[in-house]
Formats: structure tokens, sequence, C-alpha cells
């Protein structure tokens, strides 16, 4: 047990001892799994009264239980083991319902412990998380009474042992931070994207208790977790997220919706991510309750329901819902506006305002819709308590009871003299701007209209003060926000009001993290791990200020006028605020109800120097990265001699190494390879590919790599291996545009059954078709799918990318998935595993490669999930290099577990085995370099190998405990 399930423990004691006038027979406990010795023994202690007969401990592995913590032989008091196969949901359901608890959320059921593990016993069937109240047994006196309102089919059903639901319906908006129902005392208005060159926007509003999302494009989760201060001080971190708010549907907003979805169902359901308990054991009960609720124009949610197709798990749960939401810390409220869709041909292919092309299909064609609709939210705080001053109170003749309830609720008391004693004579206003914010998006100019005209915002335009929108957050396009009927709209607003805009204008976002991992490889190899352009964060708030321009002629008489001396009052408070216009930046944070109101910076302090100084005054590592400068130089002088065009190409750049949902240092599978100076292949795309090329070569050089790019490989249908398609393909159009340059498709070869993805975009998006030309992989498969799009061959693909060989493979996945065998002109040959099991299709056709790029997703000691999740181990991925005699090995696609460095443990790689790493580039002159730089790479993350280690060692604790078990059990 952790500590907070032993506090719970307490408070169930606590519960218990208010029947102190009472005995019982049997008091029934559930335990995880995982409960340690203390924990055992604080139960075995606190239980061991005269008054309970019996213990009865439920935990799912009782025979472990049994046979290490016997306490039979306890004086008047012994423990009975029955085996409880349940989820952590029901343990913290059943503690819950001991306390007796209404507790809202849905988490927390009301279960019937002896009757649903009567039948655990019996037989072998999980508790389900739907049942009746716990029952404790009093001595001498029978059951406790039931409520008299039980209906008698209910008593029924619970003589026969079967579960009756019992549950108050879930409260909208409630999650486990929100059990007090407290109003927070901190709200802030947190800048997770800038919507600036190479990231979306997004923002997230943040209590004490709840969190609030905007907008989720490709790789807000990443950009989420980048700033560690960010997460104690303005609660900005994504655990608990439950409601997603899109201002528009389009994929600039929606992009890193899956990816965010999976992530937050791992965290429901972590036995869900055990890739052995998936659809084999059908104990584990998942959570099907919904995990996100996402709000936003119609239709928006229709790309969950796509992805539940090709994602990893298909417990997506995301609803939607509709009308104003509410809870116990805001009210948000929708307020749409509209448009004409676009109808001209020329205006369809402008990418540089993106419209989604909402279509009904009528007889096999597509008609477009009227109208097109954006939303704009206003977000309002509940009314916070005024704070109760003692001092106050004593000097009025207060003293604490129900009186101090009465003040704090606001109303009027009188004591016991006659005197009327006022909230305000006593009471502390905290330092908050109770007025409500606005975020909206205005996608193009034709919604301004619209916007101006809506009545719903008419009430906070101007006239009064305490009305006026405190904040304004600004998602629009660069070039609506600029326009004059934009800013006229703007100048409306009260001039107390703050802005916060977000467009290309916005700083770059700021990937410390990611930073400060690559400026420690560079210690390694500055070739191989070259560091990464810093982006122009801004140091203070003063370089984020914009002019005011129109804003800063509104006339005071607008504002100087109130009805009475509070309003006068209260106006004063608003009107020192100067009604600041700021570009968004990460470590940005708009503080509503606070200490500090207003905006204010948090930087995640980084310096590469500092960075590689702590690691330089580590002798150890000081002493590896010193062999390993030797022996590279040495490599260098070898490979002297060789051709040019053999050293320099093909050059390999891994953009993203890691597997399933994002992580802070390790991007989702994207591989780009130039294979000569005018020529470059990506091989999978995952989510924020176009962010991670972005950060990679920078601003000035990214549009000519595009430029450069003639083909995308998709091995599957996987999230992880394509979700960056569409963000990819249009910035290269417009690489394309800003140089005048006549226009080239890429060519998109993957698996025939992306079309039903490109069909989706470009139905319910935006038009796609015309930015690539589609090679399907399975050239013998008859395409029965009547949806057009720009075809080209096999042919055309080994003519354009000057390859003499391109063999695509099938391999041992998930149906159609494919790994590729490819020789340019030169005569290199690259192999590329996809995601499979060792394939011997595979090593036929990769003998004798140059470079072979395989999966390795678990270390060796995961052999059960490779095989239930068919991927490969790190041992199993070398052995196919050694069968395929491959002369280099490069092994990437790495869980998400090893997010710094993977931990080898007692493997020992063979001379050309390396690993990859995000922001990696390698060519034929430096491969044989990155063998050798392990030892080095082990030393510098070896605090963070450490931890893996200690998880490895914990791991095969259990597996020898579990082993023994089962012997004794055999034996007896």
């Amino acid at each position: 047990m952790s500590f907070w399930k032993i506090y719970s423990t307490r408070r169930l004691l606590s519960r218990l001892s208010s029947y102190s006038d009472s005995s019982f027979d049997t008091i029934q406990i559930p335990l995880q799994q995982h409960a340690n010795r203390h924990s055992m023994t604080f139960i075995a202690n606190e239980f061991h009264k005269p008054r309970i007969a019996s213990l009865v401990i439920l935990c799912r592995n009782f025979n472990y239980y049994r046979s290490r913590y016997n306490y039979r032989n306890k004086p008047n008091h012994h423990f009975v083991f029955k085996p409880f196969n349940a989820t952590a949901d029901t343990f913290h359901s059943a503690l819950f319902q001991c306390l007796n608890k209404n507790v809202h959320n849905s988490k927390f059921k009301r279960v019937n412990l002896e009757a649903n593990n009567t039948r655990s016993a019996n037989n072998n069937t999980a508790v389900t998380h739907e049942s009746q109240p716990a029952t404790m047994a009093r001595h001498g006196k029978g059951k406790l009474k039931q409520n008299k309102s039980e209906p008698d089919e209910d008593k029924q059903n619970k003589d026969k042992n079967i579960s009756v639901t019992s549950q108050k319906p879930k409260l909208k908006g409630i999650n486990k931070f929100q059990q007090l129902l407290k109003v927070p005392t901190k709200i802030n208005v947190v800048v997770i994207g800038t919507g600036g060159p190479g990231n979306s926007k997004s923002i997230l509003i943040t209590t004490e208790y709840s969190r609030y999302l905007f907008n989720c494009g490709e790789g807000t989760q990443r950009h989420s977790g980048m700033n560690k201060e960010l997460r104690s001080t303005a609660f900005a971190k994504l655990a608990g997220l439950e409601t997603i708010f899109f201002t528009y549907k389009s994929w600039e907003n929606t992009g890193g919706l899956m990816g965010m979805t999976m992530t937050l169902e791992g965290q429901k359901n972590p036995a869900e991510k055990n890739y052995k308990l998936r659809g084999q054991n059908p104990s584990v009960k998942l959570d099907t309750n919904p995990h996100i609720t996402i709000y936003g124009p119609p239709d928006v949610e229709k790309i969950t329901s796509m992805a539940k197709k090709f994602a990893h798990s298909t417990n997506l749960n995301i609803v939607k819902g509709d009308g104003v939401y509410e809870d116990f810390c805001l009210t948000i409220t929708p307020v749409p506006f509209y448009a004409d869709l676009l109808t001209s041909e020329e205006d369809k292919n402008d990418l540089r305002s993106p419209r989604p092309a909402k279509r009904v299909k009528t007889d096999s064609t597509y008609t477009s819709k009227s109208r097109d609709v954006a939303y704009a939210y206003i977000i309002k705080a509940k009314p916070l308590s005024p704070k109760i001053n003692v001092e106050k109170c004593l000097d009025a003749g207060i003293t604490i009871g129900p009186m101090v309830g009465k003040l704090q609720r606001g109303e009027s008391v009188v004591l016991e003299d006659g005197r009327v004693v006022r909230p305000e004579q006593v009471t502390d206003n905290m330092m908050c701007d109770d007025r409500p914010f606005l975020i909206l998006e205005c996608p193009r100019k034709e919604f301004i209209d619209s916007l101006s005209a809506c009545s719903e915002l008419e009430g906070y335009l101007r006239e009064n003060t305490d009305q006026a929108f405190s904040l304004v957050v600004h998602m629009s396009p660069l070039n609506v926000y600029n326009s004059e009927e934009y800013q006229s709209w703007m100048n409306r607003l009260h001039k107390s009001t703050d802005h916060l805009v977000m467009n290309k204008d916005s700083p770059e976002a700021a990937v410390t993290r990611v930073l400060a991992h690559q400026a420690r490889l560079n210690l390694v190899d500055t070739e191989i791990f070259p560091l990464l352009p810093v982006s122009d964060t801004p140091a203070s708030l003063e370089t984020l200020r914009v002019s005011r321009a129109l804003l800063d002629t509104q006339s005071e008489s607008n504002t100087s006028s109130a009805a009475s001396k509070e309003v006068e009052a209260k106006e004063n408070i608003y009107l020192k605020k100067k009604g600041e216009v700021m570009l968004a930046s990460s470590g940005l944070v708009y503080v509503c109800r606070g200490k500090e109101l207003g905006f204010h910076m948090d930087i995640a302090e980084f310096s590469i120097e500092k960075e590689q100084k702590y690691c330089l005054d580590n002798p150890d590592i000081s002493a590896k990265l010193t062999v390993l400068k030797k022996s590279s130089l040495l490599k260098s002088q070898d490979l002297d001699n060789d051709q040019d065009n053999l050293t320099s190409y093909p050059k390999v750049v891994f953009l993203g190494t890691g597997s399933s949902e994002p992580n802070r240092i390790r991007a989702q599978s994207c591989i780009l390879v130039q294979l000569s100076k005018s020529t470059i292949i990506i091989l999978d795309c995952g989510e924020d590919s176009y962010g991670q090329l972005f950060r990679f070569y920078g601003k000035a050089k990214v549009k000519r790599i595009l430029r450069k790019t003639k083909a995308i490989f998709v091995s599957h249908m996987h999230a992880d291996h394509h979700l960056g398609l569409f963000s990819l393909v249009k910035e290269r159009k417009l690489a394309f545009d800003e140089k005048e340059i006549p226009f080239v498709p890429v060519l998109l070869i993957s698996p025939i059954q992306m079309k039903r993805w490109l069909k989706f975009y470009h139905t319910e998006q935006e038009p796609i078709i015309s930015l690539f030309r589609f090679v399907k992989i399975q050239q013998g498969f008859q395409d029965c799918d009547t949806f057009s799009v720009l075809t080209a061959t096999m042919d055309d693909v080994k003519k354009e990318l000057d390859f003499t060989e391109f063999t695509p493979i099938a391999v041992d996945h998930i149906i159609n998935a494919y790994g590729v065998a490819f020789r340019h002109a030169n005569g290199y040959k690259l192999v590329y595993s996809g995601d499979t099991r060792p394939c011997k299709a595979l090593i036929e056709a990769g003998a004798n490669c140059d470079l072979l790029i395989h999966e390795a997703t678990h270390e060796d000691n995961l052999l059960p999930q490779a095989l239930s999740s068919k991927h490969s181990t790190f041992s199993e991925a070398i052995d196919v290099g050694k069968q395929m005699m491959a002369k280099h090995i490069i092994l990437t696609h790495f869980s998400q577990r090893y997010p710094h460095m993977v931990p080898l443990f007692d493997l020992t790689l063979p001379e050309n085995v390396g690993l990859a790493f995000d922001n990696m580039q390698v060519c034929p002159r430096t491969l044989g370099r990155l063998p050798k730089a392990i030892p080095a790479l082990e030393e510098i993350f070896s605090d963070e190998l450490q931890k893996l280690v200690i998880k490895n060692l914990k791991r095969l604790r259990e597996k020898t405990e579990a082993e023994n078990d089962e012997i004794l059990e055999s034996r007896s």
C-alpha cells in the first residue's frame, strides 16, 4: 500500500471507532496486490480488538498473503484470506463505502463485498463495480438495518448473490480532484501551445481541483510537460483532465486529441497497458466511464470514432457534450458564430487559413453545407466566499459558531444585544478578478460580421466595467487579427480588458527538457547529436507586449460613470489594469484569481553550458568521454579514403524513436532519410512529426527540407505511425508556394486502408487530395472504394527517388503491416522493419544490407509483453540483423518506459549495433562511432538507468515469488 491508501484505512478505523458500544462478527477489508509488510502489520495491530471477532482480508494474490502473513495465532482474533479479483477502483470504492461516504465521482461506486466475494471464491469471477453497500454484521443483533425504501425485488436479488446497481448519477464535470466541492481560490490561464512556428495553439485553465483544455493540436501533450515550474506554481499538468473544448473543427485544433486520449486512458486503466493482460484476462475490468468529454462545433467528435479503427486500444472513451458546461469551479458558455463556406476552387486550395469541408453524402456525391461555424467560450468563475477575519469577528462580538457560517455565506446576523453585523464588517475580500473571460478563434475574415453582431457578447462590450471581460484570448490567424474589421471589434472591448494573442507572430514553443537532453547527448558526439536551435523565448513580459493600436483611442467617458459607490469602488480595482496586449509564449500565465492578478512569466531556466558542465564535472563521465574521443578519432582516420558519396549519403535523421503515445523526450516514430542532395524520403510520421522536423532544422532550413521530400512511407495504420501526415503535406505545400515553385504532390506509399483515413479528412476537415499521389503497397489488391485520389505506381517511386530496388515486405504485427527494403543508385541498401516480431520474410529481403533499422520495443525480460503486442525485444532485433548479415544495425521504436536511455542490463551488444535517440543523425561515415558511444551514454544517464534497474529487480522478485507460490500450492 502507498501512504494515501493507509490514510484511507485510518479513516475507515475512525469510522468504526464510532461504533464503540457495538461489537462485530466480521469485518471485511479489501487489500491491493502490492501491500507490504508494514501495511499488513498496521492492519493486524489496529484490528486486534476484543470487539472484533474476525477480520477477512480480500486480496488478489491470496495464496501469497496467506503463506506470508499468517496471523491466525493471534489471541481472540484471526485473519481469513479470500480471493479478491478486482481493480484498484473496486478497492477504493470498498473503502469509501465502509466510510459511508456519498462520493459523486462514478469511479467510487457501491460494492457488496459479502455477496461479490462469495461469488468470486466459488466461481472465480470478477467483483463487479456496481453492487450494494458493504455489510458489517453486528454481534448478537444480526445485520445492520437495510434501507426501508429498498424494493422487494432488490432483496431477492441480494439473496441470490446478484449485483444490483445502486449509485447516484455522476455530477457533470466532477473528477477525482473535486470531491470536496470547494470553490477554487486560484484560477490560472496557462499557455501550452503558442500558435507560433512549429506548434499548435492551446490553452489550459487550471485550478487547485480541476483542469480544462481549449484546443488540442499535435504536440499538446508533450508541450504541457516541458516546464516543471508551471506544474507546481500554476497546476499546469494534464493528470485528471476530463474536459476539452474546441473553438473550430480543424486539424490544427484536434490533431493531438487521439494521443492525449490514449495517454489519459492508460492512466485510468493501467492494466490495459500491460499487453500480457490485453484481451486475455476477463477478470480485469476496465473503467468504461467517459474519460474525456469534448465540446465544440458539430461533428468535431467524429475524429474519435474514426480513430478507434487504428488505435492501439479501442477503449477510447470520449463523449460529446452539448450546451453550457458547469461544475463547482467554472461555468463555460459556448457562443457560436458563422460564415458561409468557401465555394471557389481557388479558395478551396488555399491552405493558409484552415477550413473544414463538412459534407453530407447524397447519392454517392458530396455536397457542402451552407454555413461554417466556430465557437467562442465565455468562462465565468464561481464566486468565492469571503474570508473571515478573526480579529474583526472578535471586535464585533462574534464567537466561533453558526454565526460565522452565515456571515461567510453573505448573510447578516443579529447579536444578543440586538446589534446587526453585516458580512462586509468581518470579512476580507481576496484578490481576484471575478469578471468573465473569453476564448475565441475567428478562422477567416468571413466570420467577423457574425462575431460583431453576436448578441451573446453584446452585454460584455465597453459600457459596464463590472460586466466587461477581464481577458480575451485571440486564437485567430494573423491575417484575420491584423484586419481592420477585427481590430474594430476589439476596439469595442473595455479598456481594462487584457488580450492574449496566439498566432504565427508568437514565439516558438520552448522545449527545455528536449534541449537539456540533447545537450547531454552532444557531449558524446557533436556530429551525431547536434545541438538544436534554441528558440527565442522572451526573457520578460516587456518583449511580449504588443502595441494597442486602435485600443488606445478608446474614450474615457465610456467607463467613468457608475450607478453607485459600491460599483465605483469595484470599478476602481478593475481600472487599475492597463488592458495589456500580450503575444503568447511558453511559460506565460494569466492569473485570474490568486495573489497577483494579470500576466506573469514563469520561464524554465536552461543553459547548454550549465547542463554540459554538470556532466563534465563527474569524473566517471569525463573518463568515458575521453576514451570515446580517442576511438572515434582512429575510426575517422580509417574512413578518409572512402568515396564521398558512400560516406555522406544516405543521411538518416531520427525525429521520433518512441512507441505508442507521445512522450516528453521521445516522440512518435518518424525517420527522415536523405538519399542525395535533392531527394528525401520519410519513413513513418507519428504525431507532431512536422514539429520535430522544425525543431531539428530550424526555421530557416525546414522549408528547404520539405521541398526536397519526394515520398512518405507509412508502414501500417497504427496512430503512432501516421498522425503527423496531414501537417507534413500541408506545410510542404506552403513551402512550395513561398518560393513560387511549381508544386509536385508527394508520393504517399502506404497500405490501401489509408484511403479511408484520407477520405475522412478530406470530407470532414478540409480538401487534401491534391497534395499527394497515392501508392498502395498491396499492388494486387482490388480497390472497391469510389473515393478518387491521384495515384502513382511503384515504378514511379523507383524513378523519382532513383532506386534500383524498392520492396515492401509484409511483417508479423497487425494485418497489413509492412517493412521496406530499398537500394539507391549509389549501391547503398537500407532496410526498415516497421513494427514487427522477428520476421523471416524481412530477413530474406534484407540480406546483406548496409543498414538495418529495426524496432526493439521491449527489454528481454518483457518477452511475454512483446509476444502479446507483436513487437520485438532487444535481443530478437539484434538476432534478426545477424541472420540478415547486416553491416550496421540501429534499434529504435522503444517503449516510452525508456525515455532517456535503454536499459541493456546484462545484454552485450555486438560492435555493429547502435541505439537510436530523437534528433540523432547518422551517415555511413559516422555509423561506426555509434556503438562505441554506448558506455558513455550509460554513464551520462546512470541516474535514469538506476530507476529502471530497481523496477526490473522488483519485477523479477515478484515473478520468483509467484513461481514459489505455485510450487507450494501444487504440493499442498
